[in-house]
């Protein structure tokens, strides 16, 4: 039989994925923006340009001159995400488990 403490830590559980992707999301987007920003004052770039841009500001420069370029702004981008989503996700799982 399902008890309701069961049901109550899998909604927990729902409810810390989904706070766990936002927290993500806005911390990749507020990483995004703030390069976006660092790259069209510096760079005077508009449009699909500040893309590239900022994802190697992010990198911190390009290949040729020795920074890790678009790639390496990715992976900077994709940690600002993650981290904060497997934090959040961590922190509830060991408060549902105490």
């Amino acid at each position: 039989m399902i008890e309701f403490k069961d049901v109550v830590e899998a909604v927990m559980t729902i409810i810390a994925g989904i706070m766990g992707v936002l927290a993500g999301s806005l911390s990749a987007f507020t990483v995004f923006v703030i390069g976006a920003i660092t790259a069209g004052g510096i760079d005077g770039v508009t449009g699909a340009s500040v893309i590239t841009a900022t994802l190697a500001i992010l990198g911190g420069g390009a290949v040729a001159v020795g920074g890790r370029g678009m790639v390496g702004g990715i992976a900077v981008v994709a940690a600002a995400a993650l981290v904060p989503a497997v934090i959040v996700c961590v922190e509830v799982f060991k408060r549902l488990h105490q």
